[in-house]
Order: C-alpha cells, then structure tokens, then sequence
C-alpha cells in the first residue's frame, strides 16, 4: 500500500510505502530516498548512528569528515544528497554540508562545515538523505 502524505497543486507529491520508504514524484519522474542517516560526529570511529536506514556505519576520516557506509550497495553512484549540521545548544542555524570526492555505489563521503570561518568541525548533529530513481 503506497499512501500520499504531502501534495501539492504543482504536480508534486511526497509518498511512503509499507516499509516507509520515503518517494517524492514531479513530473512523472520518481526519487527515492535509498539511504538516510542521523549521527553524532563528534564520536571516534566507528560511528554507530542514532537512526538510519541503508546505512551500515559511519566512518570518521578526520574532523569534520565523514564517510557514510551502505547496508545494501546502491544501483549507481547517480544519486544527490542533501544534509545539514549543527552543534547542540549553541543556538547556531543548520548548516548544509558538501559531499567531496566522487559517490560510489557503497558510501559517500560528506564535511561538516562549521563556525565562523566554516572549517571543518566535528558537529553533534549531522543528518543526511540520499535520493536517487527507484
């Protein structure tokens, strides 16, 4: 049973099936969300997360660099991620992280930048998504 939780009058519209498998459809095309992932970055590796799905593990490269780890590998490396960042009780906004070096199929590679000069950091809270067709 796939049921609509979200649509628009802009032909968008936001679906999650039994296993809650987050779809998003405009246009006739769908996106999923093969993998998500909320972690604490400020552990040593390897970083259990909090809550995730697809996700085996985190591995931390170095401060505020992280690898994300698939479960179950990804039909192609053709798949966008969107994530943010952010300190706990530091009254600071979310920051949107960058993915660096090229996706594989097994893991992506993100960087949590932070602070005032934006280097990198080791953040509480890094929450990630990755969509791609399904």
């Amino acid at each position: 049973m796939v049921s609509t939780i979200n649509a628009t009058s802009t032909g968008v519209a936001t679906t999650a099936d039994n296993s809650g498998i987050l779809k998003v459809q405009s246009n006739g095309v769908t996106v999923t969300a093969l993998a998500w992932v909320n972690f604490n970055g400020t552990l040593s590796t390897p970083i259990t997360p909090r809550a995730a799905y697809n996700v085996s593990s985190v591995t931390k490269n170095g401060t505020g660099d992280y690898t994300i780890n698939f479960t179950n590998a990804l039909g192609d490396a053709n798949y966008s991620t969107v994530g943010s960042c952010n300190n706990n009780g530091d009254n600071s906004i979310n920051r949107v992280f960058s993915v660096t070096y090229v996706p594989t199929t097994s893991a992506v590679r993100v960087q949590t930048p932070y602070g005032a000069t934006n280097g990198l950091n080791d953040v509480y809270a890094v929450n990630a998504i990755i969509f791609g067709n399904s």
